[in-house]
């Protein structure tokens, strides 16, 4: 879902939601015409949970949005927009759950409501795509909004990118000194 001059967007996938919809259905079922009280109670709290879980993947799509001017998710509050000079960092965490590798997408925003920031973790689920992927994607989106803001407020005539003394004088071996070669 990336498109290197647009938006980009990340929900999760359809098959998912139908199937927490369907198995939150069967619980509720189950619950029903369980015989034992205990069980009852705990199949019914499972079958809400699916429920709820399964409705936040319907309603809130996408859940996760970038393009030129920020960061957007949407939950069950709402939505949320953090301009790219509000976001701190983008990364990844990966690390072993039950024996298996996961990956999650960390973002550290801040907003006026918020001034000491918030921590924004996604997985792969309500991402729908792999979250080194989208973290990949979020830092072209916030460095290309980098540069279009230093395009716009540099004066005319200069590169934004490059000092006014930089010279490109290519790689150097180990142990050369810099200076103009000969």
């Amino acid at each position: 879902m990336d498109d290197p001059d647009g938006p980009s967007a990340w929900a999760a996938p359809w098959p998912a939601v139908v199937a927490g919809l369907v198995a939150a259905v069967g619980l509720g079922a189950w619950a029903v015409a369980a015989d034992d009280a205990p069980g009852r109670v705990l199949t019914g709290v499972a079958a809400l949970a699916l429920a709820v879980a399964a409705g936040l993947g319907a309603l809130a799509r996408p859940r996760l949005r970038a393009d030129a001017d920020g960061l957007e998710l949407r939950g069950a509050t709402g939505r949320r927009h953090w301009p790219w000079g509000r976001v701190d960092a983008v990364r990844t965490m990966r690390m072993r759950r039950m024996g298996l590798p996961a990956s999650y997408l960390e973002v550290e925003a801040r907003d006026e409501a918020e001034p000491e920031g918030r921590l924004l973790v996604l997985g792969r689920l309500e991402l729908g795509a792999d979250p080194v992927e989208v973290a990949d994607a979020l830092q072209r989106h916030r460095a290309r909004a980098g540069r279009a803001s230093r395009a716009a407020s540099a004066p005319e005539g200069e590169h934004p990118d490059r000092d006014q003394h930089d010279e490109d004088e290519g790689d150097r071996a180990d142990g050369e000194e810099p200076g103009p070669r000969p």
